[in-house]
């Protein structure tokens, strides 16, 4: 028997760990401290990789979704497209390609004479280029300016003007400025008629 209360703890603890459970407590033990290290270790990388591949899934199916929705609209256009195809002469006829000058003039000469308007004379800022139709994916928008002298009564001139708003060709009014003027039978109030031609031409 042990004689000394050290001696009695030293041959307790060996009697304890002769016992099997203490070694089944140990193997236990390891066992935790092994499944922790491989959690951390191993399973957290895996874990990580499956997380990214979730995120890239999702992202994937937002994507998906967004291609639907464009191949929707395109769809959408596309017979939009079939369906006014037949009217686009009406785009170019607005807004030429050219500045298509000469046919411009004719329109607001025919418009003044139905109105009963007397053409006295037209001037034009520059002559454009009519050789070189703009291309889609070159054309830029610019203006031509000529100013028409026209005289007659008030209410004409102003039908005139109206007209020529609508007309099919754009045409901007930018400025008109009112006179009296005489010929040798009468007053006439006259005006000179500034109009911009928008158009487009290669950059």
């Amino acid at each position: 028997m042990p004689k000394n209360r050290q001696d009695q703890l030293q041959y307790a603890l060996f009697d304890f760990y002769k016992n099997p459970v203490a070694k089944v407590s140990l193997e236990l033990v390891f066992s935790i401290i092994a499944i922790i290290f491989f959690a951390i270790f191993a399973i957290k990388p895996t874990l990580l990789t499956m997380s990214e591949l979730v995120k890239e899934i999702q992202d994937k199916k937002l994507l998906d979704d967004q291609l639907a929705q464009k191949v929707a609209s395109l769809n959408t256009a596309q017979s939009q497209y079939q369906k006014f195809s037949s009217q686009f002469y009406l785009l170019n006829q607005s807004i030429p390609k050219t500045a298509d000058l000469m046919q411009s003039l004719k329109i607001v000469e025919k418009l003044a004479s139905e109105n009963g308007l007397v053409v006295q004379g037209i001037t034009i800022s520059a002559v454009p280029d009519e050789t070189n139709a703009a291309t889609a994916d070159k054309a830029k928008r610019e203006l031509i300016t000529f100013n028409i002298d026209v005289a007659g009564d008030y209410l004409k001139i102003r039908q005139f003007i109206e007209d020529i708003m609508d007309s099919r060709r754009m045409m901007l009014i930018d400025q008109v400025n009112f006179s009296m003027g005489t010929n040798r039978y009468q007053k006439n109030l006259t005006a000179i008629v500034r109009v911009n031609l928008p158009y487009y031409k290669n950059q």
